[in-house]
């Protein structure tokens, strides 16, 4: 496993990078410092501030242990019966979600999140609007991309 810190100009670059990639603003110190941790080829956590990022194939998504990075993105609620379906990777089903905050076009990253504890359980991209999400009584409104239990997160355990 490799870790370094990178230097000044390099994290500057990567929050950059981060912020492109996902959409979001980050509201950074210009002297924040990024550290990074590979544990397997091609995966990368990134660590800013006390948030956590995952790269992997070029592209960036928020790590389900970091709720400062969460935070950052809407949400969906589900109900009981989809969780294990989603901790074993299926896409979020338009009848198990309850409720969810308004994340625009398709193709945003939206946070999955129990309906008991309010805990996050996975990371999607929406498939659909959240308009088009509203009126939809069936069919998959988000794609799973991170879940408990998946590689990152016994990844990020080895860390």
């Amino acid at each position: 496993m490799k870790r370094w810190v990178q230097s000044r100009r390099e994290s500057l670059d990567t929050i950059e990078r981060i912020q492109t990639s996902l959409g979001v603003a980050l509201d950074l110190q210009k002297s924040a410092q990024a550290s990074c941790e590979e544990p397997e080829e091609g995966v990368v956590f990134v660590h800013l501030d006390g948030m956590v990022f995952v790269h992997s194939k070029e592209a960036y998504l928020p790590f389900l242990g970091s709720p400062d990075a969460l935070k950052l993105f809407p949400s969906a609620t589900v109900d009981e019966g989809a969780i294990r379906f989603l901790l074993n990777g299926a896409d979020v089903m338009r009848p198990g979600v309850r409720s969810f905050d308004e994340w625009g076009g398709q193709g945003r990253l939206v946070v999955v999140k129990e309906e008991k504890k309010g805990r996050a359980i996975a990371v999607g991209t929406s498939t659909v609007s959240s308009d088009e999400a509203r009126k939809m009584t069936k069919g998959s409104c988000l794609r799973n991309l991170h879940h408990v239990g998946d590689r990152y997160w016994t990844l990020f355990k080895q860390v």
